[in-house]
């Protein structure tokens, strides 16, 4: 499973090295004590195998009385576990506990050791005094059920401390990623139309505020290089039109020459068709440079949705009819918006326009029209190849234009989709594209219905 947010990336994170920590922890602590114990029973063993031996010297010792041997030994320390021998090898004494088991080593030589006896671990110890070889052993239960309580406790309180790591992680995450939510949500409110918004500055200068400073100097640039762009759009439209016109108004006066060429007449024609062509991508970089700069100017009126469409189709069966498309539509009675005739004229045409270009022979464009709740929707849909899954994102860019390859006869300069968008903006509603595949492509209108007083 993989955690996408950073607070649940940072809570995993400290439960696992917290987890890790304690296990490790826990482990170390055991092996000391382990160790630590050990050398306690060591030292005990060899403690009383000196006392051992000189009690033999102070009092000496019937070897032949089992008693005398036991009165040497401090009967209330641990139970032990004696085996003594002599020099020769021959031996004096064996504790009943060991049950004539022998724990002597064979070499004599090894003193302090681990014994395996009848399923228990024994500690022994070998020593040598005077002739006396004394091989003193104690259980070590003592030490395995510390080790075993010890174990059992981490294993119960390792979940209960892993759980409060966690709820304290995820508090203090949640704590420290806070000031990022409110840049992110701050950040998205940032738009093209408003781009004089900043990101709040925080309290205390640490990564976050420097995060906040750097993005709000980027925010400045972006601000001035977008102001610098619509500033020149702008300008340079304005600048174009003037001679565009011209150059259109000579081209149409020497048209009307007599005693023109074919070849003339042809040329001057395809000159006039470019400087509409050139008039048009002017006028509509224009009309979006002022969108950009929020300066649409709507005169606000009741506009029948309905009327208007059917007046744009008698213009539209003309382009339909060179591209051998027909039209259809299902429309109501009435449907009434407010808003700006022109601009919205413009907007509904450009959606048929596009729906005619990107269609295909003997193809149909059907026009529709309904109530969504508080919104009217005008649906403008087309037969056609659609438009691909890895475009369906640009299609409202500026100058974007369909894969050529479906038809090389597609003339436009890939600014209508744009411009029908940021006039139902302006409007308060939107442009969509609701469906495209193989088959059938569909876009949407939407705009705020007029509300009956």
């Amino acid at each position: 499973m993989q955690i996408k947010t950073l607070r649940g990336k940072v809570t995993l994170w400290s439960v696992g090295v917290v987890a890790a920590g304690l296990v490790l922890f826990g482990a170390g602590a055991a092996w000391n004590l382990r160790d630590e114990m050990t050398e306690n029973l060591d030292n005990e063993i060899k403690t009383e195998a000196h006392d051992f031996f000189k009690g033999i010297k102070q009092q000496g010792v019937d070897w032949q009385n089992p008693r005398s041997v036991e009165a040497l030994f401090d009967q209330s320390k641990r139970y032990h576990y004696v085996e003594i021998h002599d020099a020769s090898g021959r031996l004096l004494y064996r504790s009943p506990n060991l049950e004539n088991q022998e724990v002597f080593p064979a070499d004599g030589r090894q003193k302090l050791r681990d014994v395996d006896w009848n399923g228990r671990t024994l500690r022994f110890g070998v020593f040598e005094n005077g002739g006396i070889i004394l091989a003193l052993g104690k259980g070590s239960e003592e030490t395995r059920e510390t080790l075993a309580q010890l174990g059992l406790a981490y294993l119960l309180t390792l979940p209960l401390v892993v759980v409060a790591v966690g709820v304290g992680s995820s508090w203090i995450a949640q704590r420290a990623v806070a000031p990022v939510k409110t840049i992110a949500a701050r950040a998205e409110k940032i738009s093209a139309c408003d781009l004089h918004q900043r990101l709040p500055k925080p309290w205390v200068e640490d990564e976050i505020a420097h995060l906040t400073r750097v993005l709000n100097a980027m925010f400045d640039r972006l601000q001035r290089s977008f102001e610098q762009v619509t500033r020149f759009t702008s300008d340079a439209s304005h600048e174009l039109k003037m001679p565009l016109a011209l150059m259109r108004a000579e081209v149409e006066m020497a048209l009307e020459s007599l005693g023109l060429a074919p070849a003339q007449r042809e040329l001057l024609s395809d000159l006039l068709e470019q400087c509409t062509q050139l008039s048009q991508i002017v006028d509509g970089l224009l009309f979006l440079s002022r969108a950009d700069d929020r300066l649409l100017a709507l005169e606000q009126t009741s506009v029948n949705l309905v009327a208007m469409v059917r007046e744009l189709i008698e213009d539209a069966e003309i382009l339909a009819a060179q591209s051998t498309v027909s039209l259809e539509c299902n429309l109501p009675a009435e449907l009434v918006v407010p808003g700006d005739l022109r601009l919205l004229r413009r907007a509904v045409m450009n959606l048929i326009d596009n729906a005619i270009k990107y269609n295909v022979p003997d193809g149909s464009v059907v026009l529709s029209a309904s109530l969504n709740g508080a919104n009217a929707l005008l649906n403008v849909g087309n037969t056609g190849a659609g438009v691909p899954p890895n475009s369906q994102d640009q299609i409202f860019h500026r100058f974007y234009r369909g894969d050529p390859s479906h038809n090389q006869e597609i003339s436009g300069h890939g600014l209508g989709l744009s411009i029908a968008r940021e006039i139902a903006r302006a409007h308060g509603g939107d442009v969509t594209l609701v469906k495209s595949d193989s088959r059938w492509t569909e876009f949407a209108l939407a705009l705020p219905r007029e509300t009956r007083r």
